[in-house]
C-alpha cells in the first residue's frame, strides 16, 4: 500500500491530506490544518502539520498569482519542435526572463482532420519553485515528487468524481483566506484559469467585489471563445461560509453547487472536511499514475528518486527478508526428510524384490540393474531374432562373387528355414552360389534341390534350401566381404 501526502501551502494557512492507495481502493487517511500565524515560521506550520505521518511521496503547489499559464493553438508540424516553439511563443508574454523560468505543458483533445493542435503552458520561475521545494522539505522532511500550479491539481479530482469529466464547461472556484482562484475545464482538462487577490478574509463586506470580479472572470473566458458556463463548483474554506452560495447564484446568473461525493474511503469524522481540503486531496491525487495537472519540477529542478520510504521501511524488509529465508530453510529441511524417507522405502522394497527372484538381497540400484541384466543375457529363449531376414539379403550379396550375374525370384524365410528361388547364367554359376553361401557360418544344410533351364530368357532358374542358425547372436566378421555386383543385379 502506498501513501500520497499532498501540501496545500499558502501565506497563511498549511492543509495537508494523507491519501493511501492499495488494489482498487483509495482512501483518505487524514486531513489536518494548521496557521502560520500559530506558528514561528512556515516551516514550523508544516511540521506540525504533518508530525507523525509517513508518507512514501508528497505533492505541493505554488499558488496561482506566482504562476502564468497560456492556451496556445499550435500547428501539428510545431511537434517536431515543440520545447523551442512553446518557449518562442510564451517568452514575450512573462514578466521575467525565460532562462529563470520552469515551464510544463500537455496536449489537448482535438478534433480529427484540424492543422492545429491546442497546446495548455503553465510557467514558473526557478526561484519560486525552488524556494517551495525547500520549504517542503525542511518541514515534512521528504522531497516534493510535484510541484503543480495554482488550482490545476483540481483536475485530478476527477480520477474519484466522473461527474468533473463532462465535456461541457464547468468552473471551480476556490476560494481560501488570501486569495481564489477559478479554473474552468471541460472533459476533464484544462480550459481557462485566473487567480483573484480577494479571498474569505474580506468576507462578508467584500461579498459584492468578489462577485463582480467572479463575473469579470466568466466575461473573459465568454470573450476568448468559450462556451457558456454549465456548473459553478465552490471548494475549499469559503465552500461553508453560510450564504455565499445563494448571493453568487444570483450575481454570477449560473448554478452553484458543491463538489460531488468523491469516491474515497473516508471516516465519518473526515467526510465534512473534503471539501475544504479539495485541493490538498487533489495534489495528494496527483502522486498516481494517471495525473493530469501539470509538473514545474522540469529540467534541472526534477526530482531525484531517493527511495527514501524504502530507506524507512528497511528494517521491517529486513524483518520480512529474514523470515522468509528462515521458512525456506525449514521447507527444505522437511522436504530433504520427505525424501529421505521415500529412498528408503523404495531400497527396502528393491531388497525384497531381488531377495524373490535372484536369492540376493541389495539395496543398490546399479547391483539390482546389472543381476537383471545377467538374468536377461542367459536365457535361452531370447525372443530377440539372432539374424533376421535382411541379415541374410546382406550375407547373400557379400557372398555371390560381382562377376557373377544373379537375380532373385523368390526369397522365403520363415522360422529359420531359407528357400530361395533365383536365376544364373550357368549351372555352374548356381553351383558357386550354393558354395559361397554355404560357407556362411549360420547356414546350415545347404542344398541345390533342382535347377531349371529357361529357354526364353537363357537362364537357368535354381532353387537353394537351408536353414540359418547362428546359436546366441550375429557372427563376427573377421574378414571384408567382397563387393557387391557391378551390375547391381544382386541385393
Amino acid at each position: 500500500m502506498a501513501r500520497w501526502l499532498g501540501i496545500d501551502l499558502s501565506a497563511t494557512t498549511v492543509r495537508v491530506a494523507l491519501v493511501s492507495s492499495s488494489y482498487r481502493k483509495l482512501g483518505i487517511e487524514a486531513l489536518r490544518e494548521e496557521s502560520v500565524a500559530d506558528h514561528p515560521s512556515v516551516v514550523a506550520a508544516i511540521r506540525a502539520a504533518t508530525v507523525g505521518l509517513r508518507p512514501d511521496a508528497c505533492a505541493a503547489g505554488l499558488e496561482g498569482r506566482k504562476t502564468f499559464t497560456r492556451k496556445l493553438d499550435l500547428p501539428r508540424a510545431a511537434l517536431k519542435d515543440l520545447d523551442n516553439v512553446l518557449a518562442f511563443e510564451v517568452e514575450a508574454t512573462l514578466p521575467f526572463e525565460l532562462d529563470d523560468a520552469v515551464m510544463d505543458h500537455r496536449r489537448l483533445k482535438t478534433d480529427v482532420g484540424l492543422d492545429t493542435l491546442p497546446i495548455f503552458a503553465g510557467v514558473a520561475t526557478a526561484s519560486d519553485v525552488r524556494a517551495r521545494i525547500d520549504v517542503i522539505k525542511e518541514g515534512a522532511g521528504i522531497d516534493p515528487s510535484r510541484i503543480a500550479l495554482g488550482p490545476l491539481p483540481l483536475l485530478n479530482l476527477g480520477q474519484v468524481a466522473k461527474e468533473l469529466l463532462l465535456d461541457k464547461p464547468l468552473a471551480v472556484v476556490d476560494l481560501a483566506e488570501d486569495g481564489c482562484d477559478v479554473l474552468i475545464a471541460s472533459g476533464g482538462e484544462p480550459r481557462f484559469i485566473r487567480s483573484l487577490s480577494r479571498g474569505t478574509r474580506g468576507l462578508p463586506d467584500d461579498t459584492p467585489k468578489l462577485a463582480r470580479e467572479l463575473k469579470q472572470t466568466l466575461a473573459a473566458w465568454r470573450a476568448s471563445g468559450g462556451e457558456p458556463i454549465d456548473r459553478v463548483l465552490v471548494t475549499g474554506p469559503g465552500a461553508a461560509i453560510p450564504g455565499l452560495e445563494p448571493f453568487l447564484h444570483v450575481e454570477l446568473g449560473v448554478g452553484l453547487g458543491a463538489l460531488p461525493k468523491l469516491g474515497l474511503e473516508v471516516s465519518t469524522e473526515l467526510s465534512p472536511l473534503v471539501t475544504r481540503f479539495a485541493r490538498a486531496v487533489a495534489l495528494a491525487l496527483s502522486l498516481s499514475r494517471r495525473p493530469v495537472d501539470l509538473n514545474l519540477r522540469r529540467g534541472a529542478l526534477e526530482a531525484q528518486q531517493s527511495y527514501q520510504f524504502l530507506r524507512e521501511k528497511a528494517p521491517l524488509l529486513s524483518g520480512l527478508g529474514a523470515g522468509l529465508l528462515v521458512s525456506l530453510g525449514f521447507a527444505v529441511f522437511a522436504e530433504q526428510r520427505a525424501l529421505d524417507r521415500e529412498r528408503a522405502t523404495l531400497e527396502d522394497q528393491l531388497a525384497a524384490v531381488t531377495q524373490a527372484y535372484f536369492e540376493t538381497a541389495t539395496r543398490d540400484p546399479k547391483e539390482a540393474a546389472d543381476m537383471l541384466d545377467a538374468a536377461i543375457s542367459g536365457k535361452s529363449d531370447d525372443p530377440r531374432p539372432g539374424f533376421d531376414g535382411f541379415d541374410v539379403l546382406v550375407a547373400l550379396s557379400e557372398r555371390i562373387p560381382p562377376e557373377l550375374t544373379h537375380d532373385i525370384v523368390d526369397f522365403d524365410f520363415k522360422k529359420n528355414q531359407l528357400t530361395l528361388k533365383g536365376l544364373v547364367n550357368t549351372i555352374d554359376d548356381a553351383n558357386t552360389v550354393e558354395k559361397r553361401v554355404a560357407e556362411h557360418p549360420c547356414a546350415k544344410d545347404v542344398n541345390l534341390s533342382h535347377t531349371t533351364k529357361l529357354k526364353e530368357k537363357n537362364k537357368q532358374k535354381y532353387t537353394l534350401e537351408l536353414k540359418i542358425d547362428c546359436g546366441k547372436g550375429k557372427p563376427d566378421k573377421k574378414a571384408p566381404a567382397p563387393k557387391p555386383s557391378a551390375s547391381g543385379e544382386a541385393p
